[in-house]
C-alpha cells in the first residue's frame, strides 16, 4: 500500500484521492453487471415457457392441482437470476479487491527515495528554507488576543456610529434638514416649525473670502431674531421648572416636619405606657384602657392621640396613683400631646414650642 505521504502527494497532483479512481472503476463495472442481469432476466421472461422446457404433462393426474406453465416459468427465471446476481457480484468484489491492492502498491505510488525530489507545479518558486519552527502556543494565543481586540474595537465603533447617526438625525430634525440628502431618509424642505431652522436661512447674504468680516457680521445679525425667540422660550421653561422644584422642596420639608412630630409623640406615648405597665403593674389594652373591671382599677391613662380614652378609679382608688397620673398628664400637656377634652387648637398653639424644644 502507498504510504500516507505518498497518498497526499498524489492527491495534490491529481486533485482527488487515488482510491476514488479505483472506486469509480468498480462502480462502473457494477452498473454494467446490473444492466446485463436485467437484460438476461427480461429476455428469459419474454421467451415462451415451452422454449425453456415448461410444458404441461401429457397425462395429468386427477388428484393433483392443474399444472400452470406460465407461473412455473416466471418463478424459475426469477430465482435463477437472483442466484446469478449473488454469484456475479461476490466474484466482482473479490477480484477487484485484489485489483485495488495491486494498483495501489505498484501503479499509483511514488518510491520513498524519489519523494523528496518531487516538486509539484503549484510549489514551483516557493522557498521553505526560511520557515521558522512552525506554529506555537504563544503565537496562537497572540493571534487570539488580536482577534478579540479587533472584535471589541468593531463593537465600540458600531456603537459610536449608532450614536453619531442618532445625533445627526436629531440635528437634522432641529435645523429642518437643510437640503442634506441621506439615503433611506426623507428630506424635509423649508424647515418650518424647526427650532434651529433659522440657521439655514441665508437672508440675502452674498459674500466671498475677500470680505469675511462683513459676511460674518451680517450672518450674526440675521440670527439675532431667532436667538431671541429661543431665549424667550427657555425663560418660560426655566420658570416652570423652578416652580416645580420649589413645590417639591416645600412638600418634602412638610413631610419631614410631620414625621418628626409623629415620631416624638409616639416615643412619649410608648415611654408612658412602659412606665405604667412596668412600675405601676397595670395591664393596658390596645387603646390604653385597663383590662378587667374599671371599678377595681386604681388608674388608667392614655397620653394622647385621637379616639383614645381616659379612666380614673371611682371607688377605693389609690390617691398616690391618681396624683402620679395627674403629674404625668401635666407632663404630656407641657410636651404638647393632645389629651381628651382638648381640641386641635391646643396642639396648633403649642406646635411652635415643640419645634423650638
Amino acid at each position: 500500500m502507498a504510504s500516507r505521504s505518498d497518498t497526499e502527494l498524489l492527491t495534490e497532483h491529481f486533485g482527488y484521492p487515488p482510491v476514488s479512481l479505483l472506486d469509480q472503476i468498480i462502480n462502473t463495472l457494477n452498473a454494467l453487471a446490473e444492466k446485463a442481469l436485467s437484460s438476461i432476466e427480461s429476455g428469459l421472461l419474454n421467451a415462451p415457457p415451452t422454449a425453456l422446457g415448461f410444458r404441461p404433462p401429457k397425462y395429468p393426474s386427477s388428484s393433483s392441482q392443474p399444472y400452470d406453465a406460465v407461473t412455473a416459468h416466471r418463478q424459475e427465471v426469477e430465482s435463477g437470476v437472483h442466484a446469478l446476481e449473488t454469484l456475479l457480484f461476490a466474484s466482482i468484489d473479490r477480484d477487484f479487491d485484489l485489483f485495488e491492492i495491486v494498483v495501489m502498491r505498484n501503479v499509483l505510488t511514488v518510491s520513498q527515495r524519489d519523494l523528496d525530489w518531487v516538486v509539484l507545479k503549484h510549489y514551483e518558486g516557493l522557498d521553505f528554507s526560511e520557515m521558522g519552527d512552525g506554529i506555537s502556543v504563544e503565537g496562537v494565543n497572540e493571534l487570539r488576543r488580536r482577534m478579540q481586540s479587533s472584535l471589541r474595537l468593531k463593537t465600540m465603533l458600531e456603537a459610536e456610529k449608532a450614536r453619531n447617526e442618532g445625533l445627526l438625525k436629531e440635528m437634522r430634525r432641529l435645523v429642518g434638514g437643510g437640503g442634506i440628502k441621506i439615503e433611506g431618509e426623507k428630506v424635509e424642505e423649508g424647515g418650518k416649525g424647526k427650532a434651529f431652522g433659522f440657521l439655514l436661512k441665508e437672508l440675502g447674504l452674498q459674500g466671498d473670502k475677500e470680505t469675511p468680516i462683513t459676511t460674518t457680521g451680517r450672518f450674526g445679525v440675521s440670527q439675532l431674531e431667532g436667538l431671541r425667540g429661543l431665549s424667550r422660550e427657555l425663560r418660560g421653561v426655566m420658570k416652570e421648572l423652578g416652580k416645580g422644584e420649589e413645590d417639591e422642596e416645600e412638600e418634602e420639608e412638610k413631610d419631614e416636619q410631620k414625621d418628626w412630630r409623629r415620631e416624638r409623640l409616639e416615643y412619649i406615648e410608648g415611654a408612658t405606657r412602659k412606665h405604667l405597665e412596668n412600675v405601676r403593674g397595670l395591664e393596658l389594652g390596645e387603646n390604653g384602657e385597663v383590662k378587667g373591671d374599671e371599678e377595681d382599677a386604681d388608674v388608667v391613662i392614655v397620653g394622647g392621640g385621637k379616639g383614645k380614652k381616659r379612666f380614673v378609679s371611682g371607688g377605693d382608688g389609690n390617691n398616690g396613683g391618681i396624683k402620679e397620673v395627674e403629674n404625668l398628664e401635666k407632663v404630656v400637656e407641657i410636651l404638647g400631646i393632645e389629651t381628651p377634652g382638648k381640641g386641635k387648637g391646643r396642639e396648633e398653639e403649642e406646635g411652635d414650642a415643640m419645634d423650638e424644644s
